[in-house]
């Protein structure tokens, strides 16, 4: 009898859990439960950038904030999401699933980069869609538990220096990106994680970026509770998006990239994932010492579009705030100063405008 009772509770706890789905491309190969949108990630020859990979996605779940409560996709972390659309991969490198908490319907989306200066990387999309005539209040907040090789003694790397211990970066402060060492800051970069520039429909970084113990921050639901100054022994990050008020029938779409490597924020541009409705053209005068001029079409359909400006740190100089456009010719026009009217340096930067879901970028380069 007790070994009936032990298997049953096997395939009870087996049912928990979908399959396991992955996609690939040669790189970087990114597994998820098809059932749970629970997931990992890592090398394709088997080691590991996140925690479960290859076989179980214990290493990455996110938690959803609509109107003051939690909902999540991994048990005790808040209400269960109701699951409307299972795990599938619609093309190639892409992988999707979606849940619902009507009238929010939200989708978990995973794509492997196309440029060659990311192709190593992962691009974790979160979007809500508010279906309804009302405003809703959504955050976002996304868990990692980062692995490389054994993770037996993690450093971690910013710009600004480098962390050994517990941390936490708000508002401002959040970095552009970050690497973690398996053991120590001048090993082989092949075994480097780096977490790229994390994008918001307003083009802002999160609000909030967390890195600690595993046991510390996986127990926080939505707000992060630890003391930062403690030894890492088994890191976890967190980066958090603030609730918005989303307007009835909009998005709200946030992502970062994960992966092997160091991002480049160079000017190529990227290929399109999906059918594009808008176009950018070329910036004009480009060099500039005043004013430049970017145009944009909008076609097909009305759309939400923003954009920003980023230095070759990956850092944003200049954003504006999302708006929505009718089918049209427009332009974008900067006059070369960043968020607090500073004039900004010459050099090269980098435009990156968000029309229907999809970046595009052009070189800009500031002169005396």
């Amino acid at each position: 009898m007790k070994r009936f009772a032990a298997i049953l509770a096997l395939m009870m706890a087996a049912s928990a859990f979908g399959e396991m789905m992955t996609i690939d491309n040669g790189l970087v190969e990114v597994a998820m439960d098809d059932s749970t949108g629970r997931f990992s990630m890592g090398k394709p020859s088997g080691t590991p950038y996140i925690a479960g990979f290859p076989s179980s996605g214990e290493g990455g779940y996110v938690t959803i904030r609509i109107d003051g409560t939690s909902y999540s996709n991994k048990p005790g972390r808040g209400t269960p999401l109701t699951l409307l659309d299972a795990g599938r991969i619609p093309e190639d490198y892409f992988m999707t699933i979606q849940w619902i908490r009507d009238p929010i319907r939200l989708w978990q989306k995973f794509y492997l980069m196309p440029e060659e200066s990311l192709d190593a990387f992962c691009d974790i999309e979160l979007l809500a869609y508010n279906d309804d005539a009302d405003s809703h209040a959504v955050g976002f907040k996304l868990y990692i538990d980062p692995t490389v090789g054994g993770n037996t003694n993690p450093i971690l790397e910013f710009a600004t220096g480098v962390e050994n211990t517990t941390c936490r970066f708000v508002g401002s402060e959040v970095p552009a990106y970050w690497t973690l060492y398996e053991h120590s800051v001048t090993q082989d970069t092949s075994y480097a994680l780096t977490q790229g520039v994390p994008f918001g429909t307003d083009m802002l970084y999160p609000d909030d970026i967390a890195f600690a113990n595993v046991d510390e921050l996986d127990r926080d639901e939505w707000w992060f509770s630890f003391f930062p100054g403690s030894a890492f022994t088994d890191l976890a990050m967190a980066c958090r998006w603030d609730n918005i008020i989303l307007s009835p029938y909009s998005w709200y779409i946030v992502q970062i990239y994960y992966g092997g490597g160091y991002p480049s924020f160079g000017v190529g541009e990227r290929r399109s994932r999906r059918p594009q409705f808008a176009s950018l053209g070329n910036p004009y005068p480009n060099p500039f010492n005043a004013k430049v001029s970017v145009p944009f079409d909008i076609f097909e359909h009305p759309q939400l579009v923003s954009w920003n400006i980023y230095d070759l740190t990956g850092r944003v100089v200049k954003h504006s705030s999302p708006k929505r456009f009718e089918t049209g010719e427009y332009r974008a026009v900067w006059d070369g100063k960043g968020d607090r009217g500073n004039d900004l340096p010459s050099g090269i930067y980098l435009f990156a405008l968000w029309a229907d879901g999809i970046r595009q970028t052009k070189r800009l380069v500031i002169i005396e």
